[in-house]
């Protein structure tokens, strides 16, 4: 393999590293590096443009940092699948995903009538009631994404079992079957550590950040329609609270 000395070209300033890690970015963007593919080991990089080792841990580090890529130990460094950024709580799943150009599809893990854990209660103030539980895992272009528990008051949703929800998303189910309209969110987010569970459904370790949101969807009335536990993969999303005047104190 040739060297490419044209990164110490004359009047190129910029360190090697950030010149060989915009190398490998246009390669993952170019889609010359798919998701999932190896990456170029530092001995490939140290030998195609002549660096040290430094110089090319350095500048595989940059792509993990900017999220692009992930190492595995004793396997070496691969592209990390794409990261939702900017993404919003306040819109349906699926309909936020479809509008980022992501296919999205649902694994329906159970339905049942079950009672929320002590934690989602007193987080989104939920009155006594039979409630569905509709737990799903949520995916992105078929990698699994959420984890994710939504309670259903009974008496707003009477035979909600006989809804086959691999075919039907449910905010769509909440309109055309029982004429609900969902037009507000409240969220709370938190950051944890995934749980066995978790993990498994996520196809993460147990242990891996993640982000816990609870989520309630109101009608134009302020009416609850669900209440939702959310267990989010957070090196695949990523959100921003967009800019807003700082307020004076004092």
């Amino acid at each position: 393999m040739t060297t490419q000395p044209i990164l110490r070209a004359p009047g190129n300033y910029k360190p090697l590293y950030l010149q060989i890690a915009q190398r490998l970015r246009e390669g993952i963007q170019s889609g010359q590096h798919p998701s999932g593919s190896k990456l170029p080991s530092e001995h490939e990089l140290m030998r195609q443009f002549d660096i040290s080792r430094i110089t090319a841990v350095a500048a595989l580090d940059e792509l993990v940092k900017e999220r692009l890529a992930y190492r595995e130990r004793g396997r070496g460094t691969f592209v990390a699948q794409p990261v939702v950024s900017d993404f919003s709580f306040f819109t349906s799943f699926s309909e936020d995903m479809h509008q980022r150009g992501f296919d999205t599809s649902s694994q329906t893990l159970s339905l049942q009538i079950a009672l929320p854990d002590l934690v989602t209660q007193e987080k989104l103030k939920m009155p006594e009631e039979t409630y569905y539980c509709l737990a799903r895992v949520r995916l992105a272009n078929g990698a699994p994404v959420v984890l994710q528990h939504a309670y259903l008051q009974a008496s707003l949703y009477p035979d909600l079992e006989k809804i086959d929800f691999k075919a039907h998303y449910l905010f769509d189910v909440m309109r055309s079957v029982y004429g609900l309209h969902p037009i507000y969110g409240e969220a709370i987010v938190e950051a944890a550590a995934a749980n066995q569970e978790e993990a498994y459904h996520l196809k993460i370790r147990t242990g891996d950040p993640v982000l816990i949101i609870w989520h309630l969807t109101l009608d134009d009335k302020y009416t609850p329609l669900e209440y939702v536990h959310s267990v989010y993969r957070s090196d695949r999303f990523s959100f921003a609270t967009g800019r807003h005047p700082l307020r004076e104190t004092g």
